[in-house]
């Protein structure tokens, strides 16, 4: 299984520099024996760190480190729950003149095709503007016809944590290379809104299942229940990895959507893993026990309004 982001073990990672992460560079990745060696991963680390990292393990390993990265994810979600004032808090403050300054020359180096090298420590000095007031720039840069241009782009957006990001996913789902699509998805790791689905959606429809598989690896990690028509999506996909993955994403979300999708779709699917498995998660998650489809959909018509979780 590739990605698609419960209850797993670890015994070995691969661990690799990050400068072999960019601009096509390929180091071999070396075995290690510590458990807490995952965490050095991060993460939002690049994808290609991730997908290089988590290639080389045994199914089992690499679930396990997926949970150990989501994680990690939590820690950092709590963390800025803790330091945000959400009510007195703007969504985003005006760039500053150096920033926009930074986006001008961007922009103008795009627009006048400039050589690769110029273009892309152009884009370099974008990230970390993390505003969306970059993203036209982005948009122009997506177009480019060098990748590793392209890459650098993408670069940039992955920390914005807005819905406004979601259209130059979409848009970078039509990149040419497996990688730079699969790399975009990580845009959308903080992003809470239901638009989300436009972009996850495409990215399930892509003919690379190590892009459908990175969405299964970003759900599972980032747990959003704003994704759970994606995960339902997923359920009826062909590869039994990616089938797997969605129930793995689904059976940790606090959310009575992912109950429903669970009897609703699940237990009635044509897959024989999916029913299974779904009727598994869903004794996990209210800590009882179904025979059947009918027994669960009483159970929970009747409970539904008042249950509550206990995880």
């Amino acid at each position: 299984m590739f990605k698609y982001f419960n209850i797993l073990v670890l015994a070995t990672l691969l661990v690799f520099t990050l400068d072999g992460c960019k601009k096509g560079k390929n180091e071999t990745a070396k075995p290690v024996n510590e458990v807490k060696e995952v965490k050095d991963i991060g993460a939002r680390a690049p994808r290609k760190k991730i997908k290089d990292t988590l290639s080389g393990l045994e199914e089992e390993d690499r679930a396990a480190a997926l949970k150990l990265l989501r994680e990690e994810h939590r820690e950092q979600q709590n963390k800025k729950e803790e330091e945000e004032n959400v009510e007195m808090t703007p969504g985003f403050f005006p760039v500053s003149d150096g920033a926009k300054q930074l986006i001008d020359e961007a922009n103008l180096l795009l627009r006048q095709g400039a050589d690769s090298d110029s273009k892309i420590e152009a884009l370099e000095n974008l990230i970390g503007i993390d505003h969306p007031d970059i993203l036209p720039t982005i948009e122009l840069a997506l177009d480019d016809e060098d990748p590793v241009v392209r890459e650098v782009a993408l670069d940039a957006i992955m920390n914005i944590n807005s819905e406004e990001v979601v259209p130059i996913v979409v848009k970078a789902l039509d990149d040419p290379e497996p990688d730079l699509r699969l790399v975009s998805l990580d845009a959308l790791m903080d992003v809470k809104s239901a638009s989300i689905n436009d972009a996850l959606q495409k990215a399930m429809k892509d003919e690379s299942e190590e892009v459908r598989e990175g969405v299964m690896d970003l759900l599972f990690i980032s747990e959003n229940p704003a994704a759970l028509p994606t995960i339902k999506t997923a359920f009826t996909d062909s590869s039994p990895a990616i089938r797997e993955g969605a129930l793995m994403c689904i059976e940790d979300i606090r959310d009575k959507g992912a109950v429903d999708i669970l009897i609703y779709d699940g237990m009635l699917s044509d897959y024989e893993d999916v029913r299974e498995a779904s009727k598994e998660a869903l004794e996990f998650i209210t800590d009882e026990e179904f025979e059947t489809y009918d027994e669960a959909k009483a159970w929970w018509n009747k409970n539904r309004d008042s249950f509550e979780f206990d995880f």
